[in-house]
């Protein structure tokens, strides 16, 4: 009778170390599919970010070649004598900056303000009554497309 309880006994022993090994076994490829699960909507969120990114900064670049357009037309206004002429230029200016309005670009407020290293750039300084690092001139508009700086206005300050 003992033999019976003793081999009852190593096999409830063998069943118990064989239950014991196969939950670790399944801890283990439960823990990696959590993982994996983990890393695969990591990537996901990653990967939308990125798409939102190329969807809003996708045109960067012709926007910024536009702008030395927008520059030209600006100066073109100031420079024609013809009334007539330059309420058509004004006509043309203001329908290319709405159209870039429309796709998030827009002027750097400069004029007042202070100084700002990441929507200004600083050219040159002057002595003035107003407090230093005030900006006292713009000198070249700067503008954000979507709330990044694409080209800092360039700008007097006071000193």
């Amino acid at each position: 009778m003992k033999q019976e309880e003793n081999k009852n006994k190593s096999k409830t022993d063998l069943l118990a170390e064989q239950i014991i090994n196969l939950e670790k076994e399944r801890d283990e490829y439960l823990n990696g599919w959590k993982r994996t699960k983990a890393d695969y909507i990591n990537l996901q969120t990653s990967g939308l970010k990125q798409i939102e990114q190329i969807v809003k900064f996708g045109n960067q670049k012709l926007i910024e070649e536009l702008l030395s357009v927008l520059d030209s037309l600006e100066l073109s206004i100031i420079a024609t004598k013809d009334k007539e002429a330059q309420k058509g230029i004004e006509t043309i200016y203001s329908q290319l900056e709405k159209i870039l309005k429309d796709h998030g670009l827009e002027k750097i407020k400069a004029l007042g303000e202070k100084f700002n290293p990441s929507l200004h750039e600083a050219i040159s300084q002057e002595e003035s009554e107003k407090e230093s690092g005030t900006i006292l001139e713009e000198l070249v508009k700067g503008w954000k497309l979507n709330d990044k700086a694409i080209r800092p206005t360039k700008v007097k300050i006071a000193k």
